[in-house]
């Protein structure tokens, strides 16, 4: 009898969604859904935009002139999914929030992803300013800025089939990381590249930029974090 018990209450958690994680991605599925129907040609040219060198220079001048409602809904959108995916498989698998419940994990990894974008959106502009390179800090945001926006829309469906579908939850994790490493990949080329040939920075402080601001941070969630991560896949 207590065996059984046992059995039906471990598949229960197993299975079992919260509430409050399901009505957020519903939010965020809605707020999705809103962008595209409002925005699906800009939609269409950020996704084309990294295998067209025409898209790309359409996605600059859209980024600069008539599409900054676009533009923000989608840099929130994408803001949203990196919340969403470090309440799924980072701090809700933490001993630091065990303690906490759903609801507070959830908005500590809004929080900590809020602060995190703020701080280092700060940091770059001051950079640019010290160094006198404004310019600079401007065309490597436009950059980053469209990988980001189609990361969170090419990762999102994953997520959600993560959180939703037991059977597919370690390959949809697998799909997730795979995305996320070739996503920071092309982050780091980027903006080493923006460096030299808009900035005309030297190799060495292009390189040394990329990894205080870009690889260093990674590392670090990866040291901190990867003990969940491995879980899962375990």
């Amino acid at each position: 009898m207590n065996e059984n018990f046992q059995l039906k209450e471990s598949f229960y958690r197993e299975d079992f969604v919260d509430p409050i994680v399901g009505i957020s991605f519903l939010l965020v599925f809605l707020f999705l859904v809103f962008t595209l129907y409002n925005f699906r040609e800009y939609v269409k040219t950020i996704l084309l935009s990294n295998i067209s060198i025409k898209s790309f220079t359409e996605v600059k001048s859209v980024e600069s002139n008539k599409n900054k409602k676009a533009s923000l809904w989608l840099n929130l959108f994408f803001l949203m999914v990196l919340s969403m995916m470090g309440y799924s498989f980072i701090i809700s698998e933490t001993d630091y929030t065990s303690s906490l419940n759903h609801f507070e994990k959830l908005f500590t990894s809004i929080g900590v992803v809020g602060f995190l974008f703020v701080f280092k959106y700060i940091f770059k502009k001051a950079l640019g300013i010290v160094f006198r390179k404004e310019y600079l800090t401007s065309i490597s945001y436009t950059h980053l800025s469209i990988k980001d926006k189609v990361f969170g829309l090419i990762v999102f469906p994953f997520l959600v089939i993560y959180n939703f579908s037991l059977p597919l939850k370690e390959i949809s994790l697998i799909i997730i990381v795979l995305i996320s490493c070739f996503y920071l990949f092309l982050r780091w080329i980027n903006a080493f590249l923006v460096g030299i040939k808009d900035g005309n920075v030297p190799y060495f402080y292009s390189f040394l930029y990329i990894c205080t601001l870009e690889i260093i941070p990674v590392i670090i969630a990866l040291k901190v974090f990867s003990k969940p991560i491995l879980s899962i896949l375990a």
